[in-house]
């Protein structure tokens, strides 16, 4: 195995680094996630759909990877870009946030879990949307009654923690399937993401009702607009202690970033 000088190593990974950063990566990127990533929402099989948008990632992504390093005339073979992604995983800097993108150019279930955490973070934004919406509503209307009112707020603020979980838990997933994707990796990290993702997955049993969820999610188009699939969740929304599970997340949240 050709070993590779430190200093060529360093210079690779300020390549990489500046190109996740650069315009060009990143508006390519986006372009794709923004269209395809609400295919890949929840539980999904393996689909041969998801399979075609993996190649169709990797044919547009690797035309832009290449370019940049052979601009400027470097090396990236498989093995040194493998060796530099896995000393930024496990450092215990930031720059780990963006090294997904390039893994996911050669693991489908990385791929996966990305595109299930940027669909995540979307219904986010779609959740803040329909607060907004909300609040423009309450100021157009004269005082209605004010019991339903409240507990569509409450509700609202419950579909919020659960939204919270639920992106917590792919980020936990997105870094389980980056470690799995290394010959050798970090066993200690994987379990301690198992074991976070138990405790996730334990707060998601009691803020959803499987049954009427999987009958929901069974109906619903897999292309549906997501502030109306949102809305679809609040009558199953079980109605808890909103300060307590507030600061049993926050826990949660700050052992996770731990890992």
């Amino acid at each position: 195995m050709y070993i590779f000088p430190i200093s060529y190593q360093s210079t690779v990974k300020e390549v990489i680094l500046s190109m996740l950063a650069s315009p060009i990566w990143q508006n390519q990127y986006n372009s794709f996630v923004d269209e395809y990533c609400i295919y890949f929402d929840d539980d999904e099989e393996n689909s041969i759909q998801q399979n075609n948008f993996f190649k169709q990632f990797q044919t547009e992504m690797a035309a832009v990877y290449d370019s940049f390093f052979s601009s400027l005339g470097l090396d990236n073979s498989d093995e040194l870009q493998i060796k530099v992604i896995k000393e930024i995983l496990n450092s215990d800097e930031e720059e780990e946030i963006d090294v997904q993108q390039l893994l996911a150019l050669g693991d489908f279930q990385v791929f996966k879990a990305e595109m299930s955490y940027q669909n995540k973070r979307r219904e986010i934004a779609a959740y803040q949307q329909l607060v907004d919406d909300a609040e423009d509503e309450e100021d157009d209307e004269d005082e209605q009654e004010e019991d339903p009112q409240a507990e569509q707020a409450q509700k609202m603020l419950i579909l919020k923690i659960k939204l919270e979980y639920e992106q917590l838990q792919d980020s936990l997933e997105l870094k389980q399937a980056m470690q799995i994707s290394f010959d050798n990796p970090n066993q200690q990290k994987l379990d301690q993401i198992q074991q976070m993702l138990e405790v996730v997955q334990a707060r998601l049993q009691i803020l959803e009702k499987e049954e009427e969820g999987m009958q929901q999610k069974q109906q619903m188009p897999q292309n549906n607009d997501r502030k109306n699939k949102l809305l679809a969740q609040l009558n199953n929304l079980p109605l808890i202690d909103l300060d307590k599970e507030q600061e049993i997340f926050t826990k949660i949240k700050v052992d996770a970033s731990r890992i």
